[in-house]
């Protein structure tokens, strides 16, 4: 990873329930730490609030796996997240996989809006079936967490063709097919802290897929 990800960093995650309700809060200490060339250690330490009767209640403890990298290539090598991600453009990574001791797979995003301020998000499910949907930001530990603005509402999205779309707190969703094998997901965030938006566009075909990341103040 490169070290523009690197270092200290806390995170407040936001968590809704698959009907888009805001169900708690993950807080996390995040630290990615090269432990040699090409390796990273990324430890978690997540204490969720509000969550006890919601699955991501056991999130909570300590999560610890190793990130190899290859280029933009990103190889989550276990033991606690098993997957890849890849670093599409300077700051701006997606990431897929499985928390086997957690016992679900998640699809994640996180987008660099300022040196030192990343708005994350994902989605975690069960063998197919949605569990939770987060969105979060993350700055480098100052011993202040961060804070989301979750009541500012999501961007409009159109959705040309045949497709859905959804919102998670200010996260909008919006998925389309411009051909029976190419499908296209965009996901657009604003963060009044900072006064940006985030917009990725994510287009997938047959044996392809790029994504796009783009912040404008």
């Amino acid at each position: 990873m490169s070290d523009r990800f690197a270092g200290a960093w806390l995170v407040t995650e936001y968590v809704h329930d698959p009907g888009g309700r805001l169900a708690g809060i993950v807080r996390q200490r995040r630290t990615l730490e090269p432990v040699e060339p090409g390796v990273i250690r990324v430890t978690q330490v997540c204490e969720p609030e509000g969550l006890e009767a919601h699955p991501m209640g056991a999130f909570a403890g300590t999560w610890v796996f190793d990130l190899r990298t290859d280029g933009a290539l990103r190889i989550y090598d276990g033991p606690d997240v098993v997957g890849h991600g890849y670093e599409w453009s300077p700051g701006a990574m997606t990431g897929c996989g499985v928390w086997p001791r957690f016992g679900h797979n998640f699809e994640s995003f996180a987008v660099l809006v300022t040196p030192e301020r990343q708005l994350t998000g994902g989605f975690f499910g069960l063998a197919g079936r949605s569990v939770a949907d987060v969105v979060g930001v993350a700055e480098p530990d100052r011993g202040r967490w961060p804070a989301l603005d979750v009541t500012a509402g999501a961007p409009e999205l159109p959705t040309p063709g045949p497709g859905l779309r959804r919102s998670v707190g200010p996260l909008a969703v919006a998925e389309h097919w411009p051909s029976p094998t190419e499908q296209v997901r965009t996901l657009a965030m604003a963060d009044p802290a900072t006064a940006a938006s985030l917009t990725i566009v994510d287009r997938r075909g047959p044996g392809s897929r790029h994504v796009e990341a783009t912040v404008t103040r």
